[in-house]
């Protein structure tokens, strides 16, 4: 192999083991270099992902939405065991839809929605759903992912 050929193999190998350490599937950002230092006099460069947005867009809001309404009609208390499963599995599918949230208000309050979804999916004839329906009122309110009220401008 001539001497090009080999830097040119170590380069894409040096290249991949940069991709897979930085974990590959989006785009990384490079923190500064702290005063006075610069990386080619042995400064160091963080490479990091940039942050999840802590709340969903519009399609993801009405997904959220739509999945909470799911698990009220479900915490009725005339539904069979049967409707319950159903709507569970309708509510976690819209769930599973959304894009990843940070952390924050919205993905705790998604998070329980989820939980409460996954028990009402093992729904078995003759449960007492009562404490569920008493705990769900205690739960951090999804209107914390709602997206900004647009603020008027002018008069």
């Amino acid at each position: 192999m001539s001497q090009s050929g080999v830097v040119h193999a170590r380069r894409l190998i040096a290249t991949a083991g940069a991709a897979v350490l930085l974990g590959g599937s989006g785009p990384a950002v490079a923190h500064s270099v702290p005063a006075g230092r610069h990386p080619a006099a042995g400064g160091r460069i963080t490479w990091t992902r940039p942050g999840r947005p802590v709340r969903p867009d519009k399609a993801d809001w009405e997904r959220i939405r739509a999945a909470a309404s799911l698990r009220r009609m479900a915490l009725q208390r005339h539904r069979t065991a049967r409707f319950r499963s159903f709507a569970a599995f309708l509510g976690l599918n819209e769930l599973l839809s959304i894009h990843p949230i940070g952390p924050g208000r919205c993905a705790t309050a998604v998070s329980y929605l989820y939980d409460n979804l996954l028990d009402l999916h093992d729904a078995r004839p003759g449960e007492n759903w009562n404490p569920l329906r008493r705990l769900v009122a205690k739960e951090p309110s999804i209107r914390a992912c709602a997206p900004p009220k647009p603020t008027r401008v002018g008069p």
